[in-house]
C-alpha cells in the first residue's frame, strides 16, 4: 500500500465521444417513417438546424403541438402552439419552381416507367423530388411570428415533422403545393403519351423498344362466389314446375361447375403439389 502513487488520481481527462447527438439519433429514427417525399421535406429543414432546436421541436412534434395545417401555392402554413396564449405561424416556402420547370418534372413523371404509379403511392423517385421538393443543395424557407430569429427553430421543426407525416399519408399532398393536384396530373401525364405515340416511330425505339408497364394483377375468385345466385334461381324459376325443382336444379349447376374446375390440368397440379 506505500508504493501507490497518487500523483495522476483526479486528473482531468479530455474525453472526444464519437456517439451522434441526441438530436441527430432522433431524427433518423423519425426519418425511417416517412416516404421519400415526407424524409427530402426533414432533410432540407433540419440542415439548417442545431440539435438544440431539433430535439426541442421533436417533443413538439410528438406532443402534437401543431394545431393547422394548410396547402398554399408553393408554401404551406402551419399553427405551432408554443409558450404563448396564441399559437406561433409557421410559414413553409418550397424552393421556387417555374411554370417551365414544374412542366419538365412531370414530363419526368410521365416518361419514367410506372410513374404515375410511383407518385399515387408516394414513392417518388430522387429526380421527382429535385423538381418537387427541392434537391440536397437548396432548402426550405421558413418565416415563423415567434421571437427566435434563427433560420429554424423549433416551431419550423415541428412543422415539417408534421408536413413529411401528411405528405406520406396522403401523396397528392406535394402536387397540391405545386398547385397541380392528383387528377390535372394523371391529364397531363395523358397528353404526354398521347404526343408520344404521334411522334413518328425512330429507327432506335422500333427495334429496341419502349419499357413497357406492369401487368395487372386482377383479383382470382371461383364464378359461383363471385356471382349473385339469386339471379340463378331466378333465371331457373322461370323453367321449373315447382321451387324443389328449383332447387334441384340450382344444387345440379353447383355440382357441376365444381366437377368441371376440379378436373381442370391447371387445378390437378395445384392438387398435385399440395400433397407433395
Amino acid at each position: 500500500m506505500d508504493n501507490v502513487i497518487y500523483a495522476n488520481f483526479g486528473a482531468k481527462t479530455q474525453v472526444t465521444s464519437t456517439e451522434p447527438e441526441k438530436g441527430d439519433q432522433t431524427s433518423r429514427v423519425r426519418q425511417k417513417r416517412f416516404s421519400p417525399t415526407g424524409n427530402r421535406v426533414v432533410q432540407l429543414t433540419l440542415k439548417n438546424a442545431d440539435s438544440g432546436r431539433i430535439r426541442r421541436g421533436e417533443d413538439y412534434y410528438r406532443n402534437g403541438n401543431v394545431t393547422g395545417v394548410q396547402v398554399l401555392e408553393g408554401r404551406i402554413s402551419c399553427k405551432v402552439a408554443g409558450s404563448q396564449n396564441e399559437p406561433f405561424d409557421v410559414l413553409m416556402t418550397f424552393p421556387y419552381r417555374s411554370s417551365e420547370k414544374l412542366r419538365a418534372a412531370y414530363a419526368t413523371i410521365a416518361e419514367t416507367p410506372n410513374g404515375m404509379k410511383l407518385v399515387r403511392e408516394g414513392r417518388l423517385t430522387s429526380a421527382m423530388l429535385d423538381h418537387l421538393i427541392g434537391d440536397h443543395d437548396e432548402s426550405i424557407y421558413f418565416d415563423c411570428t415567434c421571437p427566435d430569429r434563427t433560420l429554424v427553430c423549433k416551431h419550423a421543426v415541428a412543422a415539417a415533422y408534421v408536413v413529411a407525416e401528411k405528405m406520406t399519408a396522403s401523396p397528392a399532398m406535394v402536387l397540391d403545393m405545386r398547385g397541380q393536384g392528383m387528377a390535372g396530373l394523371e391529364a397531363l401525364i395523358n397528353t404526354f403519351h398521347t404526343r408520344g405515340e404521334e411522334e413518328p416511330e425512330t429507327n432506335e425505339s422500333f427495334w429496341e423498344g419502349r419499357t413497357l408497364p406492369d401487368l395487372p394483377n386482377p383479383k382470382v375468385a371461383a364464378a359461383i362466389d363471385d356471382s349473385d345466385i339469386n339471379y340463378l334461381h331466378r333465371a331457373l324459376r322461370l323453367v321449373s314446375y315447382t321451387s324443389l325443382e328449383q332447387l334441384r336444379a340450382v344444387s345440379d349447376i353447383e355440382d357441376m361447375y365444381e366437377i368441371l374446375t376440379s378436373t381442370h390440368p391447371s387445378q390437378r397440379a395445384d392438387d398435385a403439389d399440395d400433397e407433395v
